[in-house]
């Protein structure tokens, strides 16, 4: 997925839900925010399934979603924290 202005689009393999911050296993399907869960097909070799800690929106009807920061209390996490 490529980003501009921060909006990424999905892949042909990729697909991104948002789920209730309240509850995991309520997936929202209303345009508001939540918790960002990826599925990548395309991920051979490695998960195609992640439950992020981070907080997002997506718009199915012209695929693309956003990432708008981390949930409150969560891990401070990524390759890029090694980088002083």
């Amino acid at each position: 997925y490529a980003q501009k202005n921060g909006i990424f689009s999905y892949s042909d393999t990729l697909k991104v839900l948002i789920r209730d911050i309240t509850d995991p296993f309520a997936i929202r399907t209303d345009g508001l925010t939540g918790g960002i869960n990826i599925v990548d097909l395309g991920n051979l070799g490695s998960c195609a399934f992640i439950e992020t800690s981070d907080v997002g929106r997506s718009d199915t009807a012209s695929g693309t979603f956003e990432i708008l920061g981390r949930l409150d209390n969560s891990d401070i996490r990524g390759c890029n924290l090694l980088y002083v």
